[in-house]
């Protein structure tokens, strides 16, 4: 009974200090880029994406095959949006599962992965490869390819505040900046395993 008490106070003490990493898709002026295009993101943390005009996606890939879908890999399908004063109201969340494996990612839409507009999640610290690497090889592709799996496969999809997890991907923490609500919930979470793990050691 304490292990399974101490177990799962450390689980939640964990999920509680996981980080939410914010990355632009675009921007105002919409440029083809992603921003930052290079994140160093820890197990368990969170990777959302948010969307400037006009219509834009994000793919995982493989380093070895730019703007080409990754099998298994995420999609957030398209995003398309008219307003330049803000992002959209859809978003799209990754949760990282493996911090030693990066993740590469592009833009499915017309030829903008092959305009450079890639990105990844936790490069290499040594090596050929690198983000320039794939930038280049990006740019030298001849296509630039949408996934068929259905929008929001391997992570979760927001629309209006409704979110649909994908199917590879488990639901990822709420970001800490999404409304107080969530950020006190944080903090009452991490409090309850903390009260949980000292109980353990006063029994």
């Amino acid at each position: 009974m304490h292990f399974s008490t101490i177990f799962a106070a450390t689980a939640l003490v964990g999920a509680a200090f996981a980080e939410d990493h914010t990355v632009a898709v675009s921007t105002k002026s919409g440029d083809l880029i992603f921003k930052p295009d290079s994140i160093k993101a820890a197990e368990g943390d969170t990777v959302t994406f948010k969307f400037w005009p006009k219509n834009h996606s994000i793919a995982q890939a493989a380093f070895a095959s730019p703007c080409q879908p990754m099998a298994n890999g995420f999609w957030s399908g398209f995003v398309p949006t008219t307003d330049t004063a803000a992002v959209a109201n859809t978003t799209f969340t990754y949760e990282v599962k493996n911090a030693s494996a990066p993740i590469w990612f592009y833009c499915t839409q017309g030829n903008h992965c092959n305009m450079g507009m890639v990105g990844v999640i936790n490069p290499p610290t040594s090596g050929e490869k690198t983000l320039a690497a794939f930038k280049n090889a990006s740019e030298a592709a001849t296509g630039n390819v949408s996934p068929t799996s259905t929008a929001g496969t391997g992570g979760n999809l927001t629309v209006n505040g409704t979110t649909t997890s994908g199917s590879a991907s488990s639901s990822a923490s709420a970001p800490a900046s999404s409304t107080g609500a969530a950020s006190h919930l944080t903090g009452s979470v991490a409090f309850a395993g903390l009260t949980g793990l000292f109980t353990y050691f006063l029994l």
